[in-house]
């Protein structure tokens, strides 16, 4: 889209406290036995977790949409990021454990 003049932003949201995941947010359809223990987790740790304020994100959208050079990718929140760098730090160790074996799949090594 960047070169017809139209900016595009991905927005990911953390979590905030609103009713999501609550009895209010939705019907659930019957789930399967095998999973109830990781969904009963998922649910419970959300009554916990740390939620930013929703009325908080009306002005940093205002501050994305006026912006004259918007990010592709905009994480909403405080913790995003640092999961995030958490799960990359983790991917690239395994990756470079694993370098020689990925370069010998090109049919030549170094």
């Amino acid at each position: 889209m960047k070169p017809f003049g139209i900016k595009v932003t991905i927005v990911e949201p953390g979590a905030y406290a609103t009713e999501f995941g609550g009895p209010s947010s939705g019907k659930f359809a019957t789930g399967l036995d095998i999973y109830a223990g990781l969904k009963a987790h998922v649910f419970e740790s959300m009554k916990t977790m740390e939620r930013g304020d929703p009325a908080a994100t009306p002005e940093a959208m205002l501050k994305l949409v006026d912006s004259e050079n918007p990010p592709l990718r905009l994480f909403l929140g405080s913790h995003n990021l640092p999961q995030v760098r958490a799960a990359y730090a983790d991917r690239i160790a395994t990756w470079e454990t694993w370098q020689t074996v990925a370069e010998s799949a090109q049919g030549h090594t170094k």
